[in-house]
């Protein structure tokens, strides 16, 4: 007989016949069916050794950063179908960006009594608050930089820095802007780092100038567009960019634009992520791709359950995945 953690909603409403909302319903008591079909159901999870209490319902908070931004809330949206053939209740809950929101969010799902934390944040105030939690967190994406017993999954935000320099290089740029916000954030300082560490293998110089500092996460489009114009104006000379994400990339494309720059003829632009933005640019923008969908499965395999592992950090290794990968679009 399988144990519980391997059965999920979908395989009791296989067998069943039933649709899994159905099956949700009935094992959460939400009403909406017949006793026949309650019957049914709650006679094959018990076959199956799906555990049918109430009490044992997973309730898993979902804290993000932004869900504007289409990467956290695809990769949200995937995570949360993945934990309900689980089974379980997802509480999601978005800081935007500001600091002072965490504690505030964090202390909400601690007042919902969450089984777990699944978290886009490191910051090192939601790690203080997730070390003296009476529940497990996960880390994924943003990792803690502080010491802390936790289980983290990350893409590998440094060989995603690293390919999309080295194109832009094989393309022949040898002056590459970096577009990143200088407030810590793991995956925000790999991708600078893998960034760095291409240009020196090249043979390139690392100039500060082409590193501007973008202090404040909100508004990236907007802010990477009026910096990018003010390099312009500055008559900073580069040829290529490597924005962090998407929304800043296009925030570039369209300075280049306004300034009549040929793209990518005179420069060349490359985003990370690979979301919807890049096909709706012109022209196109190519970019790291971060698969959403496997981050997703990835993290809802990660055990979930009381205890402190010791600090592991899983990463999603470009060469064992497709989880990232560039994506070459034509223009």
């Amino acid at each position: 007989m399988k144990p519980h953690k391997d059965i999920s909603m979908k395989d009791i409403a296989a067998k069943s016949g039933c649709s899994t909302a159905t099956v949700s319903r009935v094992l959460n008591r939400q009403g909406g069916y017949s006793e026949q079909t309650r019957q049914r159901i709650l006679s094959i999870a018990e076959e199956l050794n799906y555990s049918t209490g109430h009490s044992d319902t997973l309730r898993i908070g979902i804290l993000v950063p932004d869900l504007t931004n289409e990467w956290f809330a695809e990769t949200v949206r995937c995570l949360e179908q993945e934990l309900y053939e689980k089974g379980a209740h997802c509480f999601i809950s978005s800081t935007n960006e500001d600091p002072s929101r965490e504690q505030f969010c964090f202390e909400g799902l601690t007042s919902l009594k969450a089984s777990a934390v699944i978290s886009f944040l490191g910051s090192p105030k939601l790690v203080s608050l997730a070390g003296s939690a009476a529940f497990p967190v996960l880390f994924i994406d943003r990792i803690p930089q502080t010491q802390g017993q936790f289980l983290c999954l990350e893409s590998d935000n440094y060989i995603g820095g690293y390919m999309a320099t080295e194109l832009l290089i094989q393309k022949g740029c040898n002056r590459i802007l970096f577009l990143g916000r200088t407030q810590q954030a793991s995956v925000i300082e790999s991708r600078r780092k893998g960034y760095q560490d291409a240009l020196k293998e090249y043979g390139l110089p690392v100039s500060p100038e082409l590193i501007p500092d973008i202090e404040s996460p909100d508004r990236p489009y907007e802010r990477s567009r009026d910096l990018v114009c003010y390099a312009l104006k500055k008559k900073i000379d580069f040829d290529g960019i490597f924005a962090s994400s998407d929304l800043r990339a296009s925030g570039a494309l369209q300075a280049l634009k306004q300034n009549g720059l040929d793209v990518p003829g005179q420069v060349k632009v490359i985003g990370f992520d690979d979301t919807s933005v890049c096909r709706q640019c012109y022209p196109a923008l190519s970019s790291v791709h971060q698969d959403p969908e496997i981050m997703a499965k990835r993290t809802a395999q990660l055990p979930i359950k009381r205890g402190r592992p010791s600090s592991i950090v899983v990463t999603l290794a470009t060469t064992h995945s497709s989880a990232l990968q560039m994506k070459i679009y034509p223009t």
